[in-house]
């Protein structure tokens, strides 16, 4: 009877294991299904029911089991690989470790040359910005805030359709961000702006006739005033270290330029150098093989015979200058000419008055507020853009310098810029205050304008 017993025991076990695998099969497919939201994609665990986005009730969809040695995916129902014995996961989770550690170094990488480019455009350093901008990006492209900043730099740097570039993948990549209708509406403007300077460019043949016509108009408009000789007031007491204290200097008198050099003026010079190769007359410890082409030249702002020459680095200037007859005016002479023999904070006065200078970001042609002017009669010495001076920068040095035609210390890092350009602050423009740049340097804050010497009677 224990016999029988047994037996048909094992014979109910034998023909119950199918059901039970069968059962257990679809217990573990039950298992391998996840949630995901039918507006967005975004996948959740099988226990959410709404998306966390935008609130759709999600939906189950099944999930691949793969392993996580080989990624080869299991039979409806197996739990581990048949050939590593690794326990399966949803191919919807995170991408391996190895992937998933390159992606974030990436990343990493890529926000640091985002910082490093959003120190450059603080301190106006406008082309090594975005060289380390399309660093971050080579890293990791799809970086939202990365493109907004390179739309944004594109834009000032006067390149409509690389702005149009990266503004509209910062719409693809973050198409609910808060600013979107004003990226939208940015877009707009610069393809109108695209299409304005098409229609003025195509009004003339070439760039060279354009230039050559306003070269010829310059010499006749554009001249220098003579800055008596005599003593001014430089520096403050009120600015900071480098521009302290306030001391008299005395200068002989000398003449400098009423405006800016011009892109006009500068393609004069470079169809000089074109023709005749002759470098006589540059600093002789300039870089080897210079041909004194500003980067981008190509670009539309060149095309504007009266904006500010500009990402002029200071062999550059100085070449022109010499080319032109002329030298760059040194810091002192320029300070003079800028702020009078009286001590005054700004070319026009002692007050604030942003309608008196371009800091708008925007470019302007030189001369174009009129109502900036210095008491020496020169124009856009606030704003527009940075000057070169002939002088090597020192902080110290208005505590030693000579009370007689100051030319700066005999050797130094950096050279000597001042007025502030298009995207200074108002403290930046003041007619005292000092900043210095390495001399090979070049971004579209720099220009310069020329000073000579006055023959005496």
């Amino acid at each position: 009877m224990k016999k029988i017993y047994w037996i048909s025991l094992i014979c109910v076990i034998l023909l119950c294991l199918p059901l039970i695998s069968i059962l257990h099969a679809k217990e573990s497919a039950s298992k391998a299904m996840t949630k995901k939201c039918p507006t967005c994609n975004k996948v959740y665990s099988e226990e959410t029911k709404f998306c966390g986005e935008d609130g759709t009730k999600l939906v189950e969809t099944p999930v691949k089991m793969v392993c996580p040695d080989c990624k080869k995916e299991g039979t409806p129902g197996e739990k581990f690989c048949k050939e590593h014995g690794k326990k399966l996961i949803p191919l919807t989770e995170a991408p391996p470790a190895q992937e998933a550690d390159a992606i974030k170094q990436k990343l990493e990488l890529a926000r640091k040359y985002y910082k490093e480019g959003s120190d450059y455009c603080d301190a106006e350093s406008y082309d090594l910005a975005l060289a380390s901008y399309k660093k971050a990006e080579e890293a990791f492209p799809d970086f939202p805030a990365l493109h907004y900043n390179m739309g944004w730099l594109y834009g000032k740097l006067g390149d409509a359709q690389q702005a149009i570039n990266h503004l509209q993948k910062y719409i693809v990549l973050s198409p609910n961000a808060k600013d979107i209708t004003e990226v939208q509406s940015y877009v707009i403007v610069l393809k109108q702006a695209l299409e304005k300077q098409s229609t003025v460019q195509n009004t003339f043949k070439s760039r060279d006739e354009i230039m050559k016509k306003a070269s010829l108009e310059q010499k006749q408009k554009y001249g220098s005033v003579v800055v008596p000789a005599g003593e001014f007031i430089m520096g403050s007491n009120e600015a900071r270290e480098d521009a302290y204290p306030e001391h008299k200097i005395y200068l002989d008198a000398f003449e400098i330029d009423r405006y800016e050099v011009t892109n006009a003026q500068y393609w004069e010079f470079l169809e000089y150098i074109k023709k005749t190769n002759d470098h006589s007359k540059c600093f002789k410890g300039e870089p080897s093989n210079k041909d004194h082409i500003p980067r981008f030249w190509d670009n539309e702002y060149y095309n504007v015979p009266d904006y500010p020459v500009a990402r002029i680095d200071w062999y550059d200037a100085y070449a022109y200058a010499a080319w032109a007859g002329k030298r760059l005016p040194t810091e002192a002479e320029w300070e003079k000419a800028a702020r009078g023999s009286d001590g005054r904070n700004f070319p026009w006065g002692n007050e604030w008055d942003p309608a008196r200078c371009n800091l708008s970001g925007e470019p302007k042609p030189v001369g174009s507020v009129a109502a900036g002017k210095s008491v020496s009669g020169c124009y856009d010495m606030a704003g527009g853009v940075y000057e070169w001076c002939a002088d090597w920068y020192l902080d110290t040095y208005y505590t030693e310098s000579p009370y007689k035609n100051p030319k700066g210390p005999d050797i130094g890092a950096r050279r000597v810029i001042r007025g502030g350009s298009r995207f200074s602050k108002p403290f930046q423009a003041r007619a005292h205050t000092r900043k210095s740049e390495q001399p090979d340097l070049f971004n579209l804050a720099l220009g310069f304008r020329c000073a000579k010497d006055v023959k005496e009677k």
